[in-house]
């Protein structure tokens, strides 16, 4: 890859959160610098430049109870950025991608069959890569990726979820969310032999905020709510830390995990030169939204598909398995996520 012609650099700081409910967290995250191979949020990774290799933000929500979740979650961010470290020649970025969260679902996959005791493990994903002066954004399941520009914020990601199932295929309307299970989505890494990536990218300007988060956050605080808080905050500590006490007042069932960037550097045009953020923003796949969506909807609206009412299911391309009740010390079914 060419080194960037300007500079771009990132300051970036994350927070996770066991919330006020759950035993343990099986969230991970993960922040690396993919030129120098720096990870976390230390000195030299609070703000850095944005190198040759690009730098990487992943969240993942791991599942399967027990302590089968915290290891799938692990596994997954651990192995998107030693697949991005590679050197891959005549790839694309896009590709680069790609291939890694294909790489992550195959280990988690196949680590599950070599270890019964964690048959069932698996992990939602969202990954951004920036590079130059964009950002790709990688996901698997239900984790999002968002951006402020201004006073506005984009949700980037779509989540993989029955709920977006039927609203895409037209079987639901908005306002008609409350009447479906909120509990299902279309896949997750290693609950699968194979995994359809949903891939997007999207043009930074100056002063670009990205968040990525787990559903414990985003199925508490609203973006416009995010936006706000980012907006005020003094810091992206001060405002992970408020975005995460907001989760916990409202209950706080799930843990809860964010990663908050922003965006500077000559390389950069101001938003005020820029379009918009739908304008900067292409789809590049849909994932397991690129299928035939009438067919699927129509098995759950007809009543021929049920999915269970306290966990999340995991359809993979359709087919439910039979969930199982949860049990305090066994790995939860391939169904199910915590």
């Amino acid at each position: 890859m060419k080194q960037p012609a300007k500079d771009i650099s990132v300051s970036v700081f994350a927070r996770t959160d066991m919330g006020m409910q759950r035993a343990g967290n099986e969230d991970a995250f993960l922040v690396a610098d993919l030129t120098t191979g720096n990870v976390g949020l230390g000195a030299k990774m609070s703000t850095h430049r944005v190198g040759d290799r690009g730098s990487l933000m992943v969240v993942s929500d791991g599942m399967g109870g027990a302590a089968a979740g915290e290891i799938a979650s692990a596994m997954a961010v651990k192995t998107i950025r030693e697949a991005l470290m590679e050197e891959l020649p005549d790839t694309t970025v896009c590709d680069r991608l790609k291939f890694a969260t294909e790489r992550a679902n195959q280990r988690i996959w196949q680590y599950a069959n070599e270890n019964r005791q964690f048959m069932g493990m698996g992990a939602t994903l969202t990954a951004v890569l920036v590079l130059n002066t964009s950002a790709y954004v990688a996901q698997v399941g239900d984790s999002r990726a968002y951006l402020i520009r201004g006073d506005h914020i984009k949700q980037l990601t779509k989540d993989q979820s029955l709920v977006q199932l039927l609203i895409d295929s037209g079987a639901i309307k908005q306002d008609q969310i409350n009447s479906v299970p909120q509990n299902v989505i279309m896949q997750a890494l290693g609950t699968s032999e194979t995994v359809e990536v949903a891939m997007v990218t999207v043009e930074l300007c100056k002063d670009d905020l990205v968040i990525v988060c787990t559903d414990g956050l985003s199925n508490k605080v609203s973006a416009d709510e995010m936006g706000e808080v980012l907006r005020q905050a003094e810091s992206l500590n001060a405002a992970c830390r408020r975005l995460v006490e907001l989760a916990n007042e409202r209950g706080g069932e799930d843990n809860i995990t964010l990663i908050a960037a922003r965006f500077d550097g000559e390389a950069l045009h101001s938003a005020a030169q820029s379009n918009s953020i739908t304008g900067s923003f292409k789809v590049l796949s849909q994932g397991c939204f690129d299928g035939e969506l009438a067919e699927l909807s129509s098995r759950f609206t007809s009543g021929e598909a049920e999915v269970p009412d306290v966990t999340t299911a995991v359809l993979n391309a359709g087919h439910p398995a039979e969930p199982k009740p949860q049990a305090s010390t066994e790995p939860e079914s391939p169904t199910e996520k915590k």
